[in-house]
């Protein structure tokens, strides 16, 4: 199996503890910390893509070893609103607008871009193939655009405290397929799985070959290690499937941002070192 990139959730804004972001605030700070910690890569997690300056986060990724794996969208939704499903024709296409800046973005790093929050929630169990069909709707023309581009997007099942829309693994496949949206992968997440799938190793098995990116959290969302998630399972089925993406730990910054991405680090290289 060809190494794994060691990948770590960073973000500029700073989002307090609830956010599972162990790095926030000054990017170049961030990046000096990942680095000297182990990390190869990491994902980033942005509020406004046409505020970043290609060149200048270029620069820093040239300076301290990292790699730009992918980047986060949940921002667009938590902080500016923006979702895929909404009722209001004017957000939906603000959204799109957001999301071909972040594909504009990511071409240039090679970087996939997730689609995760933005496609909204349903406003009951009985309309969610309504909802469904709309984010499909909408997200075609982005497919389009990201393959022009080179970009891969990637779906994350999401479980069902933040969602009722594609909350498990298979049923997302399903999704993907049933709707023909070719050329979206998926985001898997050992967080959400552990909720929402009934085996975690069966889940990744199943999507070998259609995962784009992989977010290590446990159980209470914090480092590996510090919940329920079976890591040794984890370890073993990406071997298996000859996973060699990024494996990057979005957690919270719990006991703080730096120690959890230490405790993270470990348990990585304890896999894959």
């Amino acid at each position: 199996m060809s190494k794994v990139k060691y990948s770590i959730a960073i973000s500029s804004e700073i989002l307090g503890d609830g956010a599972p972001v162990p790095l926030q605030g000054n990017l170049g700070t961030s990046l000096q910390t990942a680095s000297e910690l182990g990390f190869n890569a990491f994902e980033y997690h942005i509020r406004d893509p046409q505020n970043i300056d290609a060149k200048e986060l270029a620069a820093l990724c040239e300076k301290y070893g990292m790699t730009l794996a992918a980047i986060g969208t949940g921002l667009e939704y938590s902080l500016n609103g923006n979702v895929f499903t909404s009722p209001k024709a004017a957000i939906r296409k603000r959204t799109a607008e957001k999301f071909q800046a972040f594909i504009d973005l990511a071409s240039q790093f090679g970087a996939c871009v997730f689609l995760g929050l933005c496609r909204g929630k349903a406003p009951g169990f009985a309309e969610r193939e309504k909802y469904l069909d709309l984010f499909a709707q909408e997200a075609r023309p982005l497919i389009d655009y990201a393959r022009r581009k080179n970009v891969i997007l990637a779906l994350e099942p999401i479980a069902f405290y933040m969602t009722n829309l594609l909350n498990k693994t298979v049923e997302t496949l399903d999704f993907i397929a049933l709707k023909k949206l070719d050329g979206v992968q998926l985001l898997l997440d050992t967080h959400h799985m552990y909720i929402e799938d009934p085996s975690v190793e069966e889940a990744f098995r199943v999507s070998a070959g259609m995962t784009a990116h992989i977010h290590i959290s446990d159980s209470d969302r914090r480092y590996p290690g510090s919940g329920r998630v079976d890591y040794a399972a984890v370890g073993r089925v990406l071997k298996e499937t000859g996973y060699a993406g990024a494996v990057s730990v979005e957690i919270l910054p719990y006991p703080s941002g730096v120690q959890a991405a230490r405790y993270s680090i470990q348990w990585m290289k304890s896999v894959w070192g």
